[in-house]
């Protein structure tokens, strides 16, 4: 598509969508290839972080209330959150803040697509805290969740205050959440989470 075809699609000028396209590429948002009167332009992934991000906040004003549906494939982990439900430390305040005593072990659900944007609306909302603390030597780290049901299953959503998933949502419950749901590798599973 030509900028001036872009231009009278989007209700502008040549000169305005082009300044427009610049604008973005300049910002790291768009990437373009140039051929003979026709470019090709594609998003970034930074351009689809921040549509994920402007998606979030239209459903947290338009559709979002009390509860948030979240759906993922389940995924095997590296069997760490076995480790972290074990310490004593976490297990008194999932009583405590949770009402319930977790199972040792997490559910991780792969989440894409536009439930990803889901996913920024529970980085940004406070959570039930969790408080880090020192054991045996060793820091813990905190966390945030929120109270969720999976089917019949209550449960409930850790997420790490420090993490490298980006796109995996880890799920606690008192049930062996595989059984109780009757899932493996690679099931859909759609949560709802309380706000």
């Amino acid at each position: 598509m030509s900028s001036r075809d872009l231009g009278k699609l989007v209700g502008v000028s040549q000169q305005s969508a082009s300044q427009r396209i610049l604008e973005l590429i300049r910002d790291g948002l768009v990437a373009r290839d140039l051929a003979t009167r026709r470019q090709r332009i594609r998003l970034t992934p930074k351009g689809a972080d921040v549509l994920r991000k402007e998606y979030a906040d239209y459903q947290r004003v338009f559709e979002i209330k009390e509860t948030l549906t979240i759906a993922g494939s389940v995924a095997s982990g590296l069997g760490e959150g076995a480790f972290y439900m074990r310490q004593k430390g976490y297990k008194d305040q999932f009583r405590k803040k949770l009402w319930f005593e977790p199972y040792e072990g997490t559910l991780n659900l792969k989440v894409g697509g536009p439930d990803l944007a889901k996913l920024r609306i529970l980085e940004e909302n406070p959570g039930i805290e969790i408080s880090g603390f020192e054991a045996a030597g060793r820091t813990f780290g905190g966390a945030k969740c929120f109270l969720a049901s999976m089917g019949h299953v209550d449960c409930a959503v850790i997420m790490p205050i420090r993490t490298h998933h980006t796109d995996v949502l880890e799920v606690i419950s008192k049930h062996y959440l595989r059984s109780a749901v009757g899932l493996k590798d690679g099931d859909v599973a759609e949560l709802t989470v309380t706000l």
